[in-house]
């Protein structure tokens, strides 16, 4: 079935046997809560540097989850190289043999890095939007996730910092020990992202940045280079969610679409804050509200060519008057293997297993390091972020939801 559409003042719709009016539902945001629980969860949650704050930050949100009287459970996995066990925390609202639609984030960090933005921002505007779902006695069939492990392996990041201290390239405190290494393994990391943005893949464009720079390198910081080809894992990214589709899939659980969010508390109204991926043309995004695409003050909404019904439910609710969300959209004409292969950038978030998998679902995110310039790094606090902003994201987020689920 189509989904319906509110683009002018026809905001109440049906939700199970009661009726649910739009605008009354997401006037119930709160952006001192988003803020709040930025608040709460930001500082360095990492699975190697900081387990703790990481294990921390999962049980706040499986308490939050409680207080909202949503059903928690916990998905547990492994990573080969690291004892540890992993969470991905589960809220759901309504009866879990039927189809759901899924709201997700992800909780931990970057290595340094407080996360305000990546990914408190997302963790803060979930946890809000499932308050507020809650409290609607008709609601059903939506579940909130927020992942562990979608920044880079843990695992190959501690083998590669053992393998750079035992070549003495790097001290206890994880810093390179001489000029030479720092910049030439930071230009092994420029060569490599341009050979990515032509087309290679991750091995691939790794091997051809270290051949380049191979007569400039010392022998240890060769050795580094090519023990970092080989033991490159497999899977890089998005192992929470990798691990949770793919369990899923052996359970048979249906799932309707996901609304993933990834970095959406950052805006900025300077002249050419806003910058792209090489592989995209601003010229392919559909607007609202919109009048210089490179003034990042906007979100970003990504889908693949599947994703039609969520695109066009969310970029409906945004127009609302009661949200007035502004938006640039891109719908991607490709499938995933396509994807992969010409546009890596699209796939660095948690929706990226799901469109492995053949099931519809969209980013919204203002960017990362093409807007937010404390990307992955300490400066990534809670100052920086836009919570207006971010409680427009809540809002516009709680509309499709509903929207969705009364279709």
């Amino acid at each position: 079935m189509e989904s319906h559409n509110y683009w002018g003042e026809s905001q109440t719709t049906l939700w199970g046997l009661g009726c649910v009016n739009i605008v009354d539902v997401v006037t119930r945001v709160d952006a001192e809560r988003i803020y709040q629980h930025v608040l709460r969860l930001e500082g360095v949650r990492h699975p190697v540097d900081s387990p703790q704050k990481l294990n921390e930050a999962a049980d706040y949100i499986h308490s939050e989850f409680e207080k909202c009287g949503l059903t928690v459970t916990e998905h547990e996995f492994k990573i080969e190289g690291l004892d540890d066990t992993f969470r991905n925390i589960e809220g759901a609202i309504g009866h879990e043999e039927s189809p759901e639609l899924l709201v997700t984030s992800h909780y931990d960090t970057y290595p340094a890095a407080p996360g305000a933005d990546d990914n408190a921002s997302a963790v803060a505007v979930m946890l809000e939007a499932a308050r507020v779902l809650a409290q609607e006695k008709d609601a059903r069939n939506i579940r909130f996730i927020s992942f562990s492990l979608e920044e880079p392996n843990p695992a190959y990041q501690l083998r590669l910092r053992k393998i750079a201290q035992s070549l003495g390239l790097m001290d206890d405190r994880h810093r390179f020990t001489t000029m030479h290494a720092q910049k030439m393994l930071k230009q092994l990391r420029i060569l490599r992202r341009q050979a990515i943005d032509a087309g290679k893949e991750n091995g691939e464009a790794l091997s051809e940045a270290r051949s380049q720079l191979e007569g400039q390198m010392t022998e240890s910081e060769r050795k580094y280079a090519q023990e970092m080809e080989e033991i490159l894992p497999g899977k890089y990214f998005c192992l929470g969610s990798a691990s949770w589709v793919e369990n899923a899939l052996r359970s048979g659980k249906k799932v309707l679409g996901v609304i993933n969010m990834d970095l959406v508390g950052y805006t900025s109204d300077k002249q050419h804050s806003q910058a792209y991926p090489k592989m995209l043309d601003p010229k392919m995004f559909q607007t609202y509200h919109v009048n210089d695409l490179t003034v990042g003050n906007f979100i970003l909404i990504v889908g693949k060519a599947d994703s039609g019904k969520l695109i066009k439910s969310f970029c409906a609710q945004s127009k609302l008057d009661s949200i007035d969300l502004p938006y640039a959209c891109l719908q991607v004409p490709f499938d995933y293997e396509m994807i992969a292969r010409r546009m890596w950038d699209l796939l660095r978030a948690d929706h990226a297993p799901f469109w492995r998998a053949g099931i519809p679902a969209i980013c919204l995110t203002d960017s990362a390091e093409f807007r937010f310039p404390y990307y992955h790094t300490p400066a990534d606090t809670s100052d920086k972020l836009d919570f207006d902003f971010a409680a427009k994201i809540c809002k516009a987020t709680i509309a499709t939801a509903i929207d969705l689920m009364t279709s």
